[in-house]
């Protein structure tokens, strides 16, 4: 809504409120043509030409090659002196485009006795670019502040990970079948060589899924860090979804590193495991495909252990077992020396 539409707005409110009222009809009268007055003020305010001072972002392109604008420095915004006819300014949005100064097409000075990076244009270079951006029936009176400074540092480009930020739980029985994956999974990034020391990875925004069942495939949007230049802002991410079970197995337990002199002997020789699989798989798994095993090494220290520890030494990972359980997770042992026969 425009100034103009807000201000007769108003003062319809205003008249309508007063009939619900008692007033004197003097000061009715009084009121009136107080109001008359304010229109012609208005009217006449209007459809003369009045001058602002607006601000106006920058964004400068046609750098040097490989280089880059800091931004401490580097004058951001510039304050346009502007005439027009008041009605054009009742339609100005607050909202003012931003202002693109191609660097390339100006006289870039160095300030004298300073740092090399940091440099200026005048605001008479930059007037005539402003100019040709205002509209037609606007006049730039005059350009602040100055002296626009200009500080560049070099740039430099490197490749960096995409890290997905992303929260899921799923329906009961359900699971990922492999982990989520990204397209692409990695990114070009550029930007000032201070800045980019610090830049490891570029992280996607944050991705909540409730109650997943199904596998899905959507973008995600990448948060470039600020001053920050990347090659890409969005992702694709899929999620691969099954549903699993759970099944028990019988494994034996192989003993290992026994020297040929003993003979170990382990109580019970067997474990019950129990692994989560995908229901793709399940009839793909044998009790075959796992290792269990015991160490005889645990006992070469002075003080032996009253158990020796099972651990699971192989599984078929690549068929998406998971969540493996085992009992018992030690056992008792015997050893026992095996004489040799001497001639």
């Amino acid at each position: 809504m425009t100034s103009k539409n807000r201000f007769f707005r108003k003062l319809r409110i205003f008249f309508l409120r007063l009939r619900y009222k008692r007033i004197n009809p003097r000061v009715m009268v009084y009121l009136v043509m107080v109001v008359i007055s304010a229109l012609l003020w208005f009217f006449n305010k209007t459809g003369s030409t009045v001058s602002t001072v607006t601000e106006y972002k920058v964004e400068y392109f046609g750098l040097p090659k490989d280089h880059y604008l800091l931004p401490g420095i580097t004058t951001q915004a510039l304050f346009l002196t502007i005439s027009a006819k008041g009605s054009l300014f009742l339609t100005h949005t607050s909202q003012n485009p931003p202002l693109r100064i191609d660097l390339s097409k100006l006289d870039i000075r160095q300030f004298p006795d300073s740092d090399s990076t940091l440099k200026f244009v005048t605001n008479d270079d930059v007037r005539p670019i402003v100019e040709a951006q205002l509209p037609s029936d606007y006049k730039c009176l005059a350009v602040k502040p100055d002296t626009i400074k200009l500080d560049f540092g070099r740039s430099m480009m490197k490749k960096v990970p995409v890290v997905l930020d992303y929260d899921v739980t799923f329906e009961k029985q359900y699971r990922f079948s492999k982990k989520p994956l990204l397209q692409p999974d990695s990114v070009e990034v550029s930007g000032s060589v201070n800045i980019m020391d610090s830049v490891l990875f570029v992280e996607t925004e944050h991705i909540e899924l409730k109650g997943l069942k199904d596998s899905l495939s959507q973008k995600v949007r990448l948060k470039i860090p600020k001053d920050i230049f990347c090659n890409l802002y969005f992702s694709q991410v899929d999620f691969f979804v099954e549903k699993f079970t759970e099944n028990t197995l019988e494994i034996p337990i192989r003993s290992v590193h026994v020297p040929d002199s003993v003979n170990l002997r382990i109580f019970p020789q067997k474990i019950s495991l129990k692994y989560n699989v995908g229901w793709a798989n399940f009839n793909n798994i044998s009790p075959e495909m796992f290792l269990a095993t015991v160490d005889y090494a645990e006992l070469s220290g002075e003080k032996k252990p009253k158990y020796l520890t099972v651990n699971i030494f192989k599984y078929p990972e690549s068929f998406g077992v998971t969540n493996i359980t085992f009992q018992p997770e030690s056992v008792e042992y015997l050893v026992e020396r095996i004489s040799e026969n001497i001639e």
